[in-house]
C-alpha cells in the first residue's frame, strides 16, 4: 500500500462487503470518518457495491457523500443527495431464465432483486445472508413470477468447496456470471456491471480512471479494477483480485480500507 504514489488520485472506488464492511459486515466508524475527511479534500468517494439500493444509500448518508453510489452490482446508480436513480438497468429475460434453471439444476439457493424488493424461494442461507448484509428482510416468493419482473440482479448461493466445483458449469452456461463472495455467484445485466456504472460516473465527474484509487475483495472487483490507475487488493482478497491489483490493504478485519483511506488523506493533505 505504501509504495502506491497517491498524489495523484482524484477519485476514490470502494467496493462493500469485504471491504468498507468487516466481517460482522458493518461499516466501521472510523471507515465511515475516513470516508468523510476523504470528500471534505475535494476527492469524490465512490461507493459500488452489490448491496440493495436502501443500503447503499444509508452508507452514502453516514459518510457524507455527495457524488454516486452505485448498487445492485452496477445495476443502479443513485444521487445520494436527491435519492434519485440516474441509470436503472434490469436484466433481460433470457439471462433470467438461463439463471434460474442453472440454480435449478445445480440445486443452488437463489435470489432476484427489484429496486426496492429481494425474493428468495424459500426461508434459508440465502434470506440469512441477505439479512446479514443488508440489514433488510427477503421476501419468500415463486420463481414462476420472475418472468414479469423488473430484476435488476440474481443470486445463487452455495458452500465454498461445492460452488468450487461446479464453477466451470456455471461459467459455460451464464459466461457473465462472478463469484462475488467465496459461496456467491451473481448476474445483472451485461451492459451494467460495476465497470460499467464506474465508468459512467467518472464520465460525469470528467476523471481520468488512471487516476482512481479502488479497493476491493471479490471476483466482481476485478474487472473494474484491472482499468483504474491505483487498484488495491484488500488483505482478505480472492486471488483473481490480487492478480489484477498493485498493493494490498489490510484485511477488513483490520479496518483496512480505513487505513488505505488515512494513507491518502496524510499525502493529499501534504500537497496542501
Amino acid at each position: 500500500m505504501h509504495q502506491l504514489d497517491l498524489s495523484t488520485v482524484r477519485a476514490v472506488a470502494l467496493d462493500v462487503d469485504g471491504t468498507l464492511a468487516g466481517p460482522d459486515s458493518q461499516v466501521s466508524e472510523r471507515t465511515i470518518l475516513a470516508m468523510r475527511r476523504v470528500a471534505a479534500l475535494g476527492v469524490p468517494v465512490i461507493v459500488l457495491t452489490g448491496r440493495s439500493r436502501r443500503n447503499t444509500l444509508d452508507i452514502a448518508r453516514r459518510a457524507g457523500v455527495q457524488h454516486v453510489a452505485i448498487a445492485c452490482n452496477g445495476a443502479l446508480v443513485i444521487d445520494p443527495a436527491t435519492e434519485q436513480n440516474l441509470a436503472v438497468n434490469p436484466m433481460p429475460a433470457s439471462d433470467k431464465e438461463t439463471f434460474r434453471a442453472l440454480a435449478d439444476d445445480l440445486g443452488l439457493d437463489l435470489t432476484w432483486w427489484t429496486e426496492h424488493e429481494m425474493y428468495v424461494t424459500r426461508q434459508g442461507p440465502m434470506a440469512e445472508l441477505i439479512w446479514q448484509l443488508n440489514n433488510e428482510r427477503a421476501i419468500v416468493a415463486d420463481p414462476d413470477t420472475l418472468g414479469d419482473a423488473v430484476v435488476l440482479k440474481m443470486m445463487a448461493m452455495a458452500d465454498e468447496a461445492y460452488l468450487d466445483e461446479v464453477a466451470g458449469e456455471i461459467h459455460r452456461r451464464m459466461p457473465t456470471a462472478q463469484r462475488s463472495l467465496d459461496n456467491l455467484f451473481e448476474v445483472v445485466h451485461p451492459d451494467s456491471t460495476k465497470w460499467h456504472a464506474l465508468e459512467w460516473a467518472l464520465r460525469r465527474y470528467q476523471i481520468d480512471p488512471a487516476l482512481v484509487l479502488g479497493a476491493g475483495d471479490g471476483g466482481n472487483d476485478v474487472i473494474w479494477l484491472s482499468r483504474i490507475g491505483f487498484p488495491v487488493a484488500m488483505g482478505n482478497a480472492r486471488p483473481e483480485v490480487r492478480r489484477v491489483t498493485l498493493a494490498e490493504a489490510p484485511s477488513n478485519a483490520d479496518d483496512g480500507a480505513a487505513a488505505l483511506l488515512e494513507r491518502l488523506i496524510e499525502v493529499q493533505e501534504a500537497l496542501a
